[in-house]
């Protein structure tokens, strides 16, 4: 017993690295297991509160075009955002740094995710989706290396 209490010690901050990339999973396939309807409701929801809090003149009317204009947009930048954090985090975890292998785990995960939509209602898996989330997952990966090679340069 005393040895694995050594070895949770030693290793805590792996733990908590993997318990944010686990808990990151858990928060796209929640996302993701939204109807359509309701995903589009999110969206729009809050295309509509960034409008209004910019301008609270517009009609209702006018709203709702501009949110028809945006939305498409606002959810593929949705796509790219969330994977990029993930690409951050499973960088992060990983004990030997590899971007292959990151980028790897989280094409792997995008894949699975357009997968799961398929079985939920007025959703479906795209094949575009899966690029623009392993673009985000590179870029997650090369911020993580770009921060960690500012802090080291400025480091010493």
């Amino acid at each position: 017993m005393k040895k694995l209490k050594e070895y949770v010690k030693d290793n805590w901050i792996k733990y908590v690295k993997i318990t944010f990339v686990i808990v990151w999973m858990i928060i796209v396939f929640i996302f993701s297991s939204q109807a359509g309807e309701d995903s589009s409701d999110t969206s729009s929801g809050f295309i509509r509160n960034i409008i209004t809090f910019f301008n609270r003149s517009l009609s209702q009317e006018r709203i709702e075009y501009i949110i028809d204009i945006v939305e498409p947009f606002v959810r593929k930048l949705a796509h790219y955002t969330i994977y990029a954090i993930g690409g951050f985090l499973i960088y992060n975890a990983l004990e030997k740094k590899n971007v292959k292998k990151a980028l790897l785990i989280g094409i792997l995960y995008a894949v699975s995710d357009e997968i799961h939509q398929v079985f939920v209602p007025e959703r479906a898996g795209r094949i575009f989706d899966v690029c623009i989330d392993s673009l985000g997952v590179l870029t997650g990966i090369y911020v993580y290396k770009f921060i960690n090679f500012c802090y080291l340069k400025f480091k010493s």
